[in-house]
């Protein structure tokens, strides 16, 4: 794997951390765990593309 998909796999891993640091039943962190996921689905995706055009 090149730096690119490892610096975006290191990114993935620290937003699920920091999703998962939050108090996902206190409802004045919802907005901040609504951030982080679009942010993290965002992360994902550009991941999914990396590696769908290594195959090709």
């Amino acid at each position: 794997m090149n730096e690119n998909t490892n610096n975006l796999e290191k990114k993935i891993v620290e937003k699920n951390l920091l999703i998962n640091s939050y108090d996902q039943h206190d409802d004045s962190q919802q907005t901040k765990i609504q951030d982080v996921e679009i942010e993290l689905d965002g992360l994902l995706y550009q991941y999914y593309k990396m590696l769908r055009n290594k195959k090709e």
